[in-house]
């Protein structure tokens, strides 16, 4: 475990070649949720010198991963858990979902002045397999996307509603395709396709406008530092989606709150917790690992 959450966060040499040989993807990403527990172990470690109440942000980001891990986790993500979850939702605050098997990722937020009519955003976490590895040149995708608001609350916690969002959690809806023996096939290995939780979903909800207050915010682009590990396997490693959709979150999160001083923010509290996930694990791995570890940090 401690060696897969090195490899996702910091991508050091002799990556796994394969899903089945990386502990957090194997098993259909049984347990890629654990990178939110070592963010929520890290905020716990925080709150617990007290310095966090200095500061209202933190209450934010501590609140918002602590609902977060408890629906990312296959065990805890339910219909009664999202349902109570989203009803508990105060003023200010933020709810990010990622859906590795339609690789994309949703964000609602309940504003302080409205929560009566939350706002929610999608977009696709990971690029396909063709656009990484065709090119050299660098992959940005920008931030944050088009939000819509609902004209209703409650339409989020309607049974149907969350009994939709835990299935797009378990089960692909569409793959990319490619055509074999002049056959259209499912290209299973590589990420799928994220339009039903990108443009479908939202399209489900009566009354939707699109928030015009959301080009005025703070505008950031997010590299896909991805690394596509395919040797002989079924399934490639690649560097996790939710890890990508969590920077992406806080980001969001911080420069809406804090305006340009929130990328600032935001780079400092990453580091903050690379620091903390490297001496949590420091013990436990190679000389060489641990210096190119410090190195990322450093850099």
């Amino acid at each position: 475990m401690n060696e897969s959450v090195l490899n996702h966060l910091f991508l050091p040499h002799y990556l796994p070649s394969s899903v089945a040989h990386d502990h957090f993807l194997q098993n259909n990403h049984q347990y890629e949720y654990i990178i939110l527990e070592y963010m929520k172990n890290y905020f716990n470690q925080l709150e617990s010198t007290k310095e966090t109440s200095k500061f209202p942000i933190f209450s934010v980001l501590i609140s918002c991963v602590k609902h977060w891990s408890i629906l990312q986790n296959p065990q805890t993500c339910t219909e009664g858990n999202l349902q109570s979850i989203i009803t508990q939702l105060t003023p200010g605050s933020f709810l990010p979902l990622y859906f590795h098997a339609q690789n994309a990722a949703i964000l609602i937020e309940t504003e302080e002045n409205n929560i009566r009519q939350p706002l929610v955003s999608s977009w696709q976490v990971l690029l396909p397999t063709s656009e990484i590895t065709s090119s050299f040149v660098p992959h940005l995708s920008c931030f944050p996307v088009t939000a819509y608001r609902l004209n209703d609350r409650s339409q989020l916690s309607s049974l149907a509603h969350c009994e939709l969002l835990v299935d797009f959690m378990r089960n692909t809806i569409e793959y990319a395709t490619s055509y074999k023996a002049s056959r259209q096939v499912n290209e299973i290995r590589d990420v799928p396709e994220s339009h039903y939780v990108c443009q479908w979903w939202i399209q489900q909800f009566e009354g939707i406008t699109i928030e015009s207050n959301s080009n005025r915010s703070i505008q950031f682009k997010k590299k896909h530092r991805d690394q596509i590990r395919w040797s002989n396997a079924l399934l490639p490693f690649r560097r996790s989606g939710l890890w990508m959709t969590i920077k992406v979150v806080f980001h969001i999160i911080l420069t809406k709150r804090l305006g340009r001083i929130g990328t600032i923010i935001y780079k400092l509290l990453i580091t903050h917790f690379l620091t903390y996930c490297l001496s949590e694990t420091c013990s436990k791995i190679s000389t060489d690992v641990l210096v190119h570890c410090i190195r990322k940090i450093v850099r």
